[in-house]
């Protein structure tokens, strides 16, 4: 239930018919095993990012990737790259969920994914049509691309991702709230302006006990941060969370990111918040 486009910052690297650049060995990502066997020819995209907007960090969490972008003036895009669609069974099919400020969500699907470069697109969608993400010798470069000769193109550099141990604070707080308030300690944590991504789009704050009280009507939901990351008064968690129900229903299991935004008070509140149920495989038969 914990429910992402980077408009600002994303990659159609290399030209039609060039053959990716290798990049350079290095030590695997540290989350690496946690990709599921379709997102692990994307290994080469995780970690953490910077350019002179701001910084991307690309995080994997149980079968899903999670990027979130942070500029320097305190916006933020969420982006989610799965392989099955919804609560579904993984397909293979690999989708790029990108939601710029946690206020839509646009679905853009694999066209090629190469050893140093993912390409997907969404030929419906105004603009982009395309985003590719392509790893260059140590950078990370990204284009978004339209109709004609169109394209934005960003280029990250590598960084270092410092812990925010007060967001996974506030995160296991909230966790524990939740466990004994339910469906009005969620929705208390949220930020007067935050919201939630559901399948049928944006869950303002004022709907989400709406959405959300089935779910605690029916057993607990409980989560902890895996990361974190902080630019200011904006930072995130990705974590893990299981659903136990009380009786009759089948628990699940799901991963997710938090936007936390710093209130005029100094206290952390969710900003935004979104996820994947954790996936199987199919099932197939010789």
């Amino acid at each position: 239930m914990r429910i992402a486009i980077a408009v600002s910052l994303i990659v159609v690297g290399c030209s039609r018919g060039a053959t990716p650049a290798r990049p350079p060995a290095q030590p695997p990502a540290a989350n690496a095993a946690e990709l599921s066997p379709a997102l692990a020819p994307l290994v080469w995209w995780l970690g953490d990012w910077e350019s002179d907007a701001g910084t991307e960090h690309w995080i994997a969490a149980d079968g899903a990737v999670y990027g979130v972008a942070l500029s320097r003036d305190g916006a933020f895009e969420v982006m989610i790259i799965d392989d099955g669609e919804g609560s579904g069974p993984a397909d293979g099919v690999l989708r790029f969920l990108a939601m710029p400020g946690g206020e839509r969500q646009v679905e853009f699907r694999a066209r090629d994914v190469g050893e140093a470069a993912a390409t997907f697109e969404n030929p419906q969608h105004d603009f982009p049509k395309a985003i590719a993400y392509e790893r260059a010798g140590a950078e990370l470069k990204a284009t978004l691309s339209g109709d004609g000769a169109r394209t934005i193109g960003f280029s990250f550099r590598p960084t270092t991702r410092t812990a925010a141990p007060e967001l996974e604070e506030a995160d296991r707080k909230f966790a524990a709230d939740v466990d004994a308030g339910g469906v009005d300690a969620w929705v208390n944590w949220f930020a007067p302006d935050g919201g939630m991504m559901r399948a049928s789009g944006r869950v303002e704050r004022a709907a989400i006990e709406g959405f959300m009280k089935d779910v605690f009507a029916e057993g607990m939901l409980a989560w902890a941060p895996i990361a974190s990351g902080r630019a200011g008064a904006i930072g995130f968690t990705v974590g893990k969370a299981t659903f136990t129900p009380s009786a009759g229903t089948a628990g699940w299991k799901s991963t997710y990111v938090t936007i936390w935004k710093q209130q005029p008070d100094g206290a952390w509140k969710v900003g935004f918040d979104t996820g994947r149920v954790v996936n199987a495989p199919t099932t197939r038969t010789p």
